[in-house]
């Protein structure tokens, strides 16, 4: 695990500070007037590009960067994928919809009139903590980084999470203490997920689809002994 976090330390130090502003500014300013200075600080430009960006956060997005992945990764890393993407998504449902149910969203929270909307957004009304689109980012985010491991797509790969929690905020969507918490309990689900098969020796594990395909096919096309 130490190794991991060493070889993610890019991806890591991103996502940390981006959680530590966040978590500085709740301390700094309090929810309701931290959400209304992002709302409020709104261009034309980022009205669109949150309304569709914020959309890498949906769970949609995590199973199509997992069939996308399927034929070009081992088993074992196919099930980290899988099992941060369950874990991730029962967790913040679990945590959102039982222990967390009456949590009000900044639309419920505030008067029709403080908010500035984006058009063609619904705005959700309850069921605030924590961001399940912040959970599924950073949990996505940060595989893809261990997938890929250079250094620029770790760079890369925590921006966009991060992005994906500020577009909650900026929708109004969510507060900063929903995404930061959704971004904890994100890496935290990948973190499990590799502890839970990165270290199984189970043979099997270390073949792609394509790989055990070919060898099955090229086991079955040698001539028979005599």
């Amino acid at each position: 695990m130490k190794n991991l976090l060493v070889e993610l330390k890019s991806f890591l130090i991103i996502c940390s500070v981006f959680i530590s502003l966040a978590i500085i500014g709740l301390l700094t300013y309090g929810k309701k007037p931290l959400n209304l200075m992002v709302n409020h600080t709104n261009t034309p430009f980022q009205d669109v590009f949150f309304k569709y960006y914020t959309n890498f956060g949906d769970g949609l997005f995590a199973a199509f960067v997992l069939l996308a992945l399927l034929f070009f990764i081992n088993f074992r890393n196919i099930f980290i994928g899988i099992a941060t993407f369950i874990i991730s998504g029962f967790v913040s449902q679990l945590i959102k919809k039982i222990a967390y149910f009456d949590e009000f969203r900044p639309a419920k929270e505030f008067a029709p009139n403080i908010l500035h909307y984006v058009d063609g957004v619904v705005m959700h009304l309850y069921n605030s903590f924590p961001s399940g689109h912040s959970t599924t980012a950073f949990a996505m985010f940060m595989f893809l980084a261990y997938i890929f491991k250079k250094k620029y797509f770790q760079v890369l790969f925590a921006i966009m999470a991060c992005l994906v929690g500020y577009s909650r905020v900026y929708l109004s969507q969510h507060f900063f203490v929903d995404v930061a918490c959704g971004g904890i309990l994100g890496i935290t689900s990948f973190l499990i997920s590799y502890s839970i098969f990165a270290s199984n020796r189970i043979k099997w594990f270390d073949y792609t689809i394509l790989s055990l395909f070919c060898k099955n096919t090229s086991s079955k096309k040698e001539p028979a002994s005599s």
